[in-house]
Parts: structure tokens; C-alpha cells; sequence
């Protein structure tokens, strides 16, 4: 008997379409291209926590590709703020005297 719910979805099936895509807790990277290894002990594959308690050790790739991306978002963050600031500098500028 088959079921609705996530955890029967067939092989290779991760997620529904219209779900959120998030980037690995580990390696950084999308979900598609995860490059983390299965946890030998619950088989899941980017989860933190079997690096905590199930003895998994990051590689230098991993460590390297989350660094990479925490600088984007850093980048992207420092951009958008100077975005929104410049916006609010222009918005202020074309206000009506009233």
C-alpha cells in the first residue's frame, strides 16, 4: 500500500516540486548538488547532526564550498542593504513638502 506522506516517496523522489529549495547544513551547497556522503549509521546524507553524534568528519571540499557560500550571503546581505539604503536616501529626497 502506498502513502501520501514524505517518507514513502519513491526512489529518488526527495521532495515535491513546490517545495522550498534550501542549501545543505554542511557542504552549503543545493540540495541537487549535495556533495556530502550518506551517514553510515541513519543513511542521511547533509544532517549536522551525524557529524556531531555519529562520527562523520568534514572534508577539506565541504569546509571550502560552505566558506565560498557564507561569503556570498555576506555579499549578497552587504549588497542588498546598501540596496534598501539607497532607496530610502531617494524616497526621502522626492518627498512632497506638505
Amino acid at each position: 500500500m502506498r502513502s501520501i506522506f514524505g517518507w514513502s516517496y519513491p526512489p529518488g523522489c526527495h521532495r515535491l516540486p513546490w517545495d522550498e529549495d534550501y542549501p545543505c547544513e554542511v557542504c552549503a551547497q543545493d540540495v541537487d548538488d549535495c556533495i556530502c556522503p550518506e551517514c553510515p549509521e541513519c543513511g542521511c546524507q547533509g544532517d549536522p547532526s551525524c557529524y556531531l553524534e555519529h562520527g562523520l568528519r568534514r572534508s577539506e571540499e565541504q569546509k571550502f564550498l560552505n566558506e565560498i557560500a557564507k561569503r556570498q550571503w555576506e555579499d549578497d546581505a552587504r549588497a542588498e542593504h546598501e540596496y534598501w539604503k539607497q532607496v530610502a536616501k531617494e524616497g526621502d529626497e522626492n518627498e512632497f513638502p506638505y
